[in-house]
């Protein structure tokens, strides 16, 4: 597949760096660099920056009906669904994505748009009379330039995620991909010229964090900053905008623990729960890591567990039979090739632990099963972003709590139970952001997603999304003259 340079999208124009700055994207597959991508810097933020404040202060998009807003929102999700296959592979080029096996594939990607475009005409719907006197309502309206910065482990699902709600809802934005990934972001500008978007509402800076993150979320003339990544990051952020007191919304790691209970439907549990982890390599944010078994089912959950980890076998993304890709970078995977080494000593490997065998070149690692680590250790207590599985038994549902809660971080869990009793009682004692019984990821658009502790702060997510990209004011006058 051949690729062209990856480029900014400012003002419903593709640019090169004022500075001329490259630097090269490199297949997780392969090792070799396929392309390269303009190398943003303050400059080049600040034309961005310019372009949504003009285009948000003209008001073509800012001020325009939501009937307008929702027509160009649906068909820039047509053309999404229309060019999915190109993006997908897109995906598979700079981040290792198994084209036949995507994260949400293209069918979120594009509700994503279409849910916020149906969304924001509800905007302001709240009306109220009082003693039959007064009436009183709401409106809920565009604030001005949003930063957006997202990932590199579901590029296009997680940035139209973040734009679905802040376009719709009026703002203009300038969105910052990680440099991991920035070629099929690039569709998204061709997908907005031709659904009718106008110039300036979303504009696209690549490069690096330091160099284009940092004084974008600066910025005076950005209003708030939607992050996802990792809570140092976050925490570098918060510092910078704090002075202007900027809204934002953070969405960080976790260590997300799955609590298997004796009476759970193991088959289903099993593929699932694998699933959970190797999926995207185990580059989820969500990704139930920690996995806790009853003592009573420990062995036979183990045993089935390594049998389904043998399935995920890896290999070439672009093979739609692939179902584990590679790790998205050189300094990733020597990350988890690392914690694995840790495991060791920490622990036991007992499925993977490796490079597979006849694999190598490129940043592939075995899925990964470690047993015999204790709850504290560094293995089940950090972050790892790859194939490993640390799996730990529990004798009791207090003590499943107590490890499950153990933690730094509180994204996602997950109870696996025929017992609604057990999931209720469990499920009010997790503490985590999201919790999921007997499934993976089954999401509708309206919950609150986001994490508690060091995973976040802050909700996105149907009315969760108004809030935070939109200014809510009220009205009230007599309806008697006084």
């Amino acid at each position: 597949m051949t690729i062209a340079p990856a480029r900014h999208f400012i003002g419903n124009e593709f640019r090169d760096s004022l500075s001329g700055q490259t630097f090269d994207v490199i297949s997780p597959v392969t090792e070799q660099v396929v392309t390269t991508a303009a190398r943003g810097g303050v400059d080049d933020v600040a034309a961005a920056v310019r372009a949504a404040k003009d285009a948000f202060d003209g008001g073509e998009w800012s001020r325009a009906k939501p009937s307008f807003r929702r027509q160009v929102l649906m068909r820039a999700a047509d053309l999404i669904d229309a060019r999915y296959p190109e993006i997908n592979r897109r995906e598979a080029l700079e981040m290792g994505h198994p084209t036949g096996n995507p994260v949400q594939g293209p069918s979120r990607s594009a509700w994503n748009l279409r849910f916020f475009a149906m969304e924001q005409e509800l905007a302001g719907d709240h009306s109220f009379n009082r003693d039959d006197n007064l009436r009183t309502y709401t409106m809920c309206d565009p604030v001005g330039t949003f930063a957006l910065i997202s990932p590199w482990n579901a590029p296009f699902m997680l940035s139209t995620w973040k734009l679905g709600p802040a376009i719709a809802y009026g703002n203009s934005v300038v969105h910052k991909p990680s440099e991991l990934s920035p070629l099929s972001i690039g569709v998204l500008g061709e997908i907005f010229v031709e659904a009718g978007m106008p110039a300036g509402a979303y504009n696209t800076v690549l490069g690096y964090g330091k160099e284009a993150g940092s004084p974008l979320v600066e910025h005076p003339d950005v209003v708030g900053v939607s992050f996802t990544g990792s809570p140092g990051t976050a925490r570098d952020i918060a510092a910078r905008v704090a002075p202007q007191l900027k809204r934002t919304s953070f969405e960080l790691g976790g260590k997300s623990a799955v609590l298997v209970f004796a009476d759970a439907n193991l088959p289903k549990c099993v593929a699932t729960v694998a699933a959970g982890i190797f999926t995207n390599s185990g580059q989820l944010c969500i990704a139930g890591s920690r996995i806790l078994v009853e003592r009573k089912v420990y062995d036979q959950f183990l045993e089935l567990f390594v049998a389904e980890s043998k399935k995920w076998v890896p290999g070439d993304p672009m093979d739609p039979a692939t179902k584990l890709g590679p790790i998205v970078s050189k300094a990733q995977y020597d990350k988890v090739m690392g914690y694995i080494e840790l495991a060791r000593s920490e622990g036991r490997v007992v499925a993977g632990g490796g490079r597979p065998a006849g694999l190598e070149t490129g940043y592939f690692v075995e899925p990964t099963i470690i047993v015999d680590a204790a709850p504290g250790a560094r293995v089940c207590q950090e972050e790892i972003f790859g194939p490993v599985a640390v799996v730990i038994p529990f004798d009791t549902v207090e003590e499943g709590l107590a490890i499950a809660n153990d933690s730094d971080y509180g994204l996602a869990g997950y109870i696996w139970t025929e017992s609604q009793t057990t999931a209720h009682h469990v499920a009010a004692r997790l503490q985590t952001g999201m919790i999921w019984v007997n499934c993976f990821f089954e999401r509708d658009l309206r919950q609150p997603f986001g994490g508690v502790k060091q995973s976040g702060l802050g909700r996105e997510g149907g009315g969760y999304s108004r809030e935070f990209f939109t200014e809510t004011r009220f009205v009230s006058f007599p309806l008697i003259p006084r």
